[in-house]
């Protein structure tokens, strides 16, 4: 019931994400942009270093996470889909903003879907060794570092071309600070509603 509630939590907040990434805005604080979508990061990186907690082992918490990285990517696809049918399709009348609005959507999906099984799935090695043997909240941070560079390059350049890399700095501070400033507060208090750490935890 916890993986359940995880995974339907995570794929809203992907596909999110993937909504907001239509609009580029200004970092708060800074003269950074990057795609809106960039705020939802940290609770999705958290929500897969929670899953780790619902395996007794560090190798059935991996694959608990990597279940909710398919899940997201499966629901991403039927997103991308379902826009793309409904942008192509006669308007029954005209002035409708759906196409202008939302329209691109399901490009931005498909960029996303390429970089999200390559990032998700590097968070998810680098924060499988480190349960319980790390505090979370560094956990969060070591696995965003390690996924965050690769998952901007991948996802700016698919979704806007060789200039979408104009928005790369803006992209990782951005997905930096989630996770830090929404990530950590998430694994931390979602802990309360998981099981412990184990000492005996193992690989296996």
């Amino acid at each position: 019931m916890r993986l359940a509630t995880l995974a339907g939590l995570y794929v809203a907040v992907v596909l999110s994400a993937q909504i907001g990434a239509n609009k580029i805005v200004r970092l708060p604080f800074t003269h950074l942009e990057a795609p809106g979508g960039v705020y939802s990061i940290g609770v999705a990186l958290a929500l897969v270093q929670l899953a780790h907690h619902t395996g007794a082992t560090r190798r059935d918490g991996a694959l608990n996470a990597q279940l909710l990285i398919g899940l997201g990517f499966v629901g991403s696809a039927l997103f991308a889909g379902y826009i793309a049918l409904v942008a192509h399709s006669h308007p029954a009348f005209p002035g409708q903003e759906f196409d202008s609005a939302v329209g691109s959507t399901w490009r931005i999906v498909g960029a996303s879907l390429a970089a999200f099984i390559v990032s998700e799935t590097v968070d998810n090695l680098v924060g499988a060794p480190l349960r319980g043997r790390v505090h979370d909240s560094l956990r969060v941070v070591v696995s965003a570092g390690a996924s965050a560079p690769l998952d901007s390059v991948v996802f700016l350049v698919l979704a806007f071309g060789s200039s979408g890399l104009d928005f790369f700095d803006g992209q990782l501070v951005g997905k930096i600070a989630s996770s830090v400033v929404i990530g950590i507060p998430v694994v931390v208090l979602g802990r309360r509603f998981l099981p412990a750490n184990r000492p005996d935890i193992v690989p296996a």
